[in-house]
C-alpha cells in the first residue's frame, strides 16, 4: 500500500504527539472540557454526522449544533480519555479509532469506542463523521484492556 500511514499509541494523550490529523480531535475534547461550543463546531465539516451505535444494533443520530449547545450550557466537568489511538491516512482521508473512558466531574461515567472519519479541507483536517458506542460491561476492565 503506497502512501498509507498507520500507527497506534497506547494510552497517550492526543496532545503528546504532533500529528495534524488528530488536531481536531484534540480540539474537540479541549472544547468539551472548556465548555466552548463554538470551538467544538469548528472541528467538524459543514455536513458532518454524529451518531451512536446502540447495544440493540440501532443507530442514534445527534445534531451537532444541539451537542455544541449542551457543551456550552453544561456545568459539569466533561473529560474524555482516549486509550489506544489508531490512525490511518491516505491522501485527504483519515480514520481514527480509539477506545475511550468518559468522566463526569472526575468520576468514570462510561466507556466505549470512537470511530472518526476525517477529511482534509483547505489544508486542515476536519471531522466529517463520528460514530461511537458505549461498552455495556465493566469499564475498569475495558480500560485495563486498552492501557
Amino acid at each position: 500500500m503506497k502512501n498509507v500511514f498507520i500507527f497506534s499509541l497506547f494510552f497517550m494523550p492526543l496532545n503528546s504527539f504532533a500529528n495534524p490529523v488528530t488536531k481536531p480531535i484534540t480540539n474537540l475534547f479541549d472544547a468539551m472540557r472548556s465548555h466552548d461550543g463554538a470551538k467544538l463546531l469548528e472541528q467538524f465539516t459543514a455536513s458532518a454526522l454524529l451518531q451512536r451505535a446502540k447495544s440493540d444494533g440501532s443507530i442514534e443520530n445527534s445534531d451537532i449544533q444541539q451537542f455544541a449547545n449542551s457543551i456550552n450550557s453544561s456545568e459539569r466537568y466533561l473529560d474524555e480519555h482516549l486509550l489506544d489511538i489508531q490512525v490511518q491516512i491516505q491522501d485527504n482521508l483519515a480514520s481514527v479509532w480509539t477506545p475511550y473512558a468518559f468522566y463526569l466531574d472526575n468520576k468514570l461515567s462510561h466507556c466505549g469506542v470512537n470511530s472518526f472519519q476525517l477529511v482534509l479541507q483547505n489544508n486542515e483536517w476536519k471531522i466529517h463523521y463520528l460514530i461511537d458506542n458505549s461498552h455495556p460491561g465493566d469499564c475498569e476492565g475495558f480500560i485495563k484492556k486498552y492501557k
